[in-house]
């Protein structure tokens, strides 16, 4: 089997019907691909929706009682899989025509490849009125200049129909997500290309609503952590392990997937619990690229310096003299982490201590790398660090008066 699509759903069976239909439509012509439909829980009648669903791939569903999370519902499907490439692509997703063949394509120049597919489209091809106040103002202006609807909307009315998904036109109803995360990696795709050549933190790509990677990478590095029960960040935790691991990642944007809007099935408190969990798994100086990512909003910073300072730590991780300041730098960012999204009283006093105690080495170490030009980066992020976390001005100190 050379690819098996794997969809994990939940209560989405009227999206996943479409999601199937463009996966009928693909223009690739072999055989060697199945579907593998992963039912989380659902309430809303999904397996008998599929029971139904004549499928042109080879499809199969398990049903899972309980929903543990998506990543146990990947997982599921991963174990379950046949093919040597594994396609992830959600529930609400529409696939153009050409999504299966060219995610193929794309492999058949590496074997160590993680390829990204667009993944920002959005399209309403159903109402529903729990839509969020953002949603439903865009949706109201969309239906004014493009859908044309003579009466109120009911809920869950569709709004495209299995014709426009098969000849490609509900692509003109599309739009992009303009969330800021999205605008800032179409920034860093403009700079550095489709290869993501000189960029640190390429796994920020790393979506899994249009996404194939090889089985065996993801079989190499645990699949996904079904720690991660909440919404959100198991791809980056897969897509981190992967990178780590040697894999080159590269992004298709003629792979096309348009997500399907619905109702938010998330709170900030997935958020922050993901966060959480995320950072203390990787507490340790090798994972500092993905504290500071996840960190951004409590430190106040852009990715590009994120970028920047991570191209520093590389540098300083192969010196082991360096990892002491290294060590300094992780514990400000949890006393940031701990500040920023949990009660909390400031750090113990046998934090503070340890830190002070590696001022005078902080300031030796660091002055030498400002003179030499060296990790100018790090040392301004770590000079921000400290008057963040503790109040101290370091600045001056090094000879960094900027």
């Amino acid at each position: 089997m050379r690819a098996s699509i794997i969809i994990p759903s939940w209560n989405a069976r009227e999206r996943l019907y479409l999601n199937l239909v463009a996966l009928n439509n693909q223009d690739y012509q072999g055989d060697d691909v199945e579907i593998i439909v992963v039912d989380n829980g659902s309430t809303d009648n999904t397996l008998d929706m599929l029971k139904n669903f004549k499928s042109r791939f080879p499809l199969r569903f398990i049903r899972l009682e309980e929903n543990r999370g998506i990543a146990r519902g990947r997982n599921q499907g991963i174990l379950e899989a046949l093919g040597e490439i594994l396609i992830f692509h959600d529930s609400d997703m529409i696939a153009s025509r050409s999504f299966v063949r060219k995610h193929i394509e794309v492999h058949e120049q590496g074997d160590d490849l993680a390829v990204c597919g667009l993944f920002w489209k959005r399209i309403f091809s159903f109402f529903y009125k729990k839509f969020s106040h953002e949603q439903m103002a865009r949706f109201e202006r969309m239906a004014g200049s493009l859908l044309n609807l003579a009466d109120p909307p009911q809920d869950r009315m569709p709004l495209i129909t299995e014709a426009d998904v098969l000849d490609g036109s509900y692509e003109k109803y599309s739009f992009d997500l303009d969330l800021p995360f999205i605008v800032d990696l179409k920034q860093v795709l403009a700079r550095y290309g489709s290869t993501l050549t000189g960029y640190n933190l390429p796994w920020r790509f790393f979506i899994t609503n249009n996404l194939s990677v090889p089985r065996s990478k993801v079989m190499g590095v645990g699949m996904f952590d079904e720690g991660i029960v909440r919404y959100g960040y198991e791809d980056y935790d897969l897509g981190i392990r992967l990178f780590k691991d040697g894999c080159r990642f590269v992004v298709a944007e003629d792979i096309m997937s348009c997500h399907q809007e619905h109702p938010a099935n998330f709170t900030w408190v997935d958020v922050v619990e993901n966060v959480t969990y995320i950072c203390e798994k990787y507490n340790h100086i090798f994972y500092l690229d993905m504290q500071m990512v996840c960190l951004q909003e409590a430190l106040k910073t852009d990715s590009d310096r994120i970028n920047l300072v991570v191209g520093d730590i590389r540098q300083l991780l192969a010196e082991e003299s360096s990892h002491p300041i290294l060590w300094v730098f992780l514990k400000l960012l949890n006393i940031i982490r701990k500040s920023h999204y949990k009660p909390y009283r400031g750090p113990t006093a046998d934090v503070i201590i340890n830190i002070a105690d590696s001022i005078p080495m902080i300031i030796r170490q660091t002055r030498e790398w400002v003179e030499a030009r060296k990790a100018v980066h790090f040392v301004r992020m770590l000079r921000d660090l400290l008057k963040m976390a503790l109040n101290i001005e370091l600045g001056p100190k090094i000879g960094l008066n900027i």
